[in-house]
């Protein structure tokens, strides 16, 4: 009887299954160590998942593994559990996603100064508090009710902390996170946050309250070696607190006792490239598999995770009131541009209420979810559209720098003097976004100190830290954003909020549409009365008898979701049936959609071999924006009444693709956002 040891490794290669290495003698590799492996002609870093002394292939043909990597500690059983759902829930190899999710540092091969740079990383960065600690303060009534369900809770409990704007949610998590340390010395801690613009104000806040602990993060803001310090910390048990993005997730937290998602109904939680998972659904999977509680917080809670309040599965804490007692809920006025004609975009009884604030010394936000100064630039003419040549939509004119630029695949030229089709040198700009936004309060106001917040102003390190911090100095009147400064933001002085172009959202076909624009309106709302200032919210529509507007109104989330869900129900649609989507693209519309009508066969025979044939196959249809980087796109839409069903049947079909030889590019999304 063979003595040998054997491992099976996962690698980052699509659709492949763990490989079996033989053990070098005199090696004792562990589950959850890292090793260098031959694949194919290469030589990659793979995760070993399990060790054993069988394999199931002809043991003098299995080829040992060439190194193991042992300067770093394994990564724990209940890492490993959560990459291995991901992927098999997403429809990925093991090996893509456990290693593409570490730090580059640790999923390349090592080099000569590997040793070196790995004691590099571990060398302490802890930040210095330069502020004395915070005294916590004294919670009221719901806030002490919601902190006791959660800390007296044993075992996997999901929560839902659902509080209107300025409620005092995150002084519920900095009370849960304080009993929670006290308790076991030894707890970590994760906290998701949405954007990465978030996360140095939290950070700090948390510094301040906890600052006998390490507190790192996680985002994509950081280099290459930041990233891998803050993992390792974690790892190692040096650092207590994780504050991250999306990627914050996928962290080996070894004595992990508590998961908080801030603002848990935001997309950005959502990827939208590679392997396409959900942050907040992994979350919640992995307070489930280390058995701890775990607290979603929104003023909008996600319709998905509202159901499962309504079924009982998650548990909601409300908090109703705000937590200043001299903080007032904002009033909302409707203006309808049809009946209030507008000067320069805005109606009369907008630019009123901003004098009358302004007057008052108190600050305004002007709310304009479209970056750039003009959707798009048009010849007068003979008609012409500044086009994305690579696209099928738009190129957005940028005037601060003179371009245009594709917000879809990043094209970009100087804007042309001439109309390219007839000659005429009188182009013009079409719609507003916030450059231009920024112009026109500029010639209003112009002894106002107005700031614009959006991706184009804040792509510096640090610029977006830099610009709230001058709103919360006082430094600033009218501020003028983007959805960046709708979420997650104390402003103090603001009494006075404008919101414009809401319609194109309320006018969208995309089913998530009114739930979106719901709660950017919330959350945008709320930024308003927060210091006891009168408030209000001022919206431009031209629909102003929706129904949104009368939950918005009374500031009533439930008033709204409930709503949404009755319609949900009846129509059959999400959250009461799980969805799949397969996207190809490839140079022409046609291929993407030959590849799509073979992939639909393959899914109604798979289908059909299934109990009570449950799963529903769509016919391919072009996606809405149908060209994007010079590539057409189409897609294919899988419906099933379960997650489970859905599963199922999707291991299969995933595997059936897999051996489809083609040239167009595929990818499925598990749970899509925008069907």
């Amino acid at each position: 009887m063979s003595l040998d040891l054997f491992v099976k490794v996962a690698v980052d290669v699509p659709g492949l299954a763990p490989l079996s290495y033989k053990v070098p003698n005199g090696e004792e590799p562990v589950v959850g160590m890292r090793c260098v492996v031959p694949v194919g002609r290469r030589e990659m870093v793979g995760m070993i998942v399990e060790v054993s002394q069988h394999c199931e292939y002809d043991p003098s043909k299995v080829k040992p593994y060439r190194q193991l990597l042992s300067e770093v500690s394994p990564v724990n059983d209940e890492w490993l559990a959560m990459t291995r759902f991901a992927a098999e829930y997403y429809q990925h190899g093991w090996g893509e996603v456990a290693m593409a999710n570490l730090p580059s540092f640790f999923r390349a091969k090592p080099r000569p100064q590997y040793l070196k740079s790995l004691e590099r990383l571990r060398e302490s960065k802890r930040v210095k508090v330069s502020v004395k600690p915070d005294t916590p303060p004294v919670l009221n009534d719901e806030q002490q009710e919601a902190v006791k369900a959660v800390v007296d809770h044993k075992g996997f409990g999901p929560f839902v902390l659902h509080g209107v704007t300025g409620s005092g949610k995150t002084e519920v998590y900095l009370h849960i996170m304080a009993e929670v340390l006290s308790r076991n010395p030894n707890a970590q801690i994760l906290f998701l946050v949405p954007e990465i613009n978030l996360t140095p104000q939290l950070q700090g806040r948390i510094l301040r309250r906890f600052a006998d602990r390490v507190v790192v993060s996680l985002h994509s803001g950081l280099s290459a070696g930041e990233r891998a310090r803050s993992w390792l910390a974690m790892h190692e048990c040096r650092a207590q607190i994780l504050v991250g993005t999306r990627m914050a997730v996928f962290a080996n937290i070894p004595h992990l006792d508590l998961i908080i998602v801030d603002e848990e109904h935001d997309l950005s939680y959502k990827a939208g490239d590679g392997i396409r998972y959900s942050a907040r659904d992994l979350a919640v999977k992995r307070a489930h598999l280390a058995k701890i509680p775990i607290v979603l917080g929104s003023a909008t809670p996600s319709i998905e995770s509202w159901a499962k309040v309504q079924s009982g599965t998650y548990r909601v804490l409300t908090l109703r009131e705000r937590a200043i007692k001299t903080a007032v809920m904002p009033t909302l006025e409707l203006v309808d541009p049809r009946v209030d004609k507008t000067h320069k975009g805005l109606c009369s009884r907008v630019i009123k209420a901003v004098e009358q604030a302004l007057s008052r010394k108190e600050q305004v936000i002007v709310f304009l979810n479209r970056r750039g100064y003009a959707p798009v630039l048009t010849c007068p003419s003979c008609g012409w559209l500044s086009t994305c040549p690579h696209c099928s939509t738009y190129s957005v004119y940028h005037k601060s720098n003179g371009r245009l630029i594709c917000h879809h695949c990043g094209w970009s030229a100087p804007v042309m003097h001439h109309c390219p089709d007839c000659g005429n040198a009188d182009l013009a700009p079409v719609g507003a976004g916030t450059q231009r936004l920024e112009e026109t309060l500029s010639q209003l106001w112009p002894e106002a100190r107005i700031l614009r917040i959006d991706r184009d102003t804040t792509q510096r390190k640090d610029s977006a830290q830099k610009a709230f911090d001058a709103v919360h100095a006082g430094e600033v009147d009218i501020l003028v954003g983007t959805q960046m400064v709708a979420k997650g933001h104390d402003f103090q002085r603001v009494s006075t909020v404008i919101v414009l172009n809401v319609d194109s959202q309320l006018a969208s076909a995309n089913p998530r549409s009114q739930e979106r624009a719901f709660a950017n309106l919330m959350q945008v709302s709320g930024r308003a009365g927060r210091a006891g200032l009168s408030a209000k919210i001022l919206v431009q529509t031209r629909f102003g008898d929706r129904p949104i507007f009368d939950a918005l109104a009374r500031q009533s989330y439930e008033m709204f979701a409930d709503a949404l869900l009755k319609e949900r129900r009846n129509e059959g649609a999400v959250p009461f049936v799980s969805q799949a989507l397969l996207m190809a693209d490839a140079p022409h519309i046609n291929q993407s959609l030959e590849f799509l009508q073979h992939a639909a066969h393959l899914g109604e025979r798979i289908a059909e071999t299934m109990p009570e044939r449950e799963i529903v196959v769509f016919d391919p249809i072009p996606m809405a924006l149908m060209r994007v980087a010079d590539k057409e796109r189409a897609q294919l839409l899988i419906e099933a009444p379960s997650k489970a069903s859905l599963n199922v049947f999707l291991r299969q079909w995933y595997r059936a693709l897999l051996e489809v030889k083609t040239n167009v590019h595929w990818v499925v999304e598990v749970d899509p956002m925008d069907v």
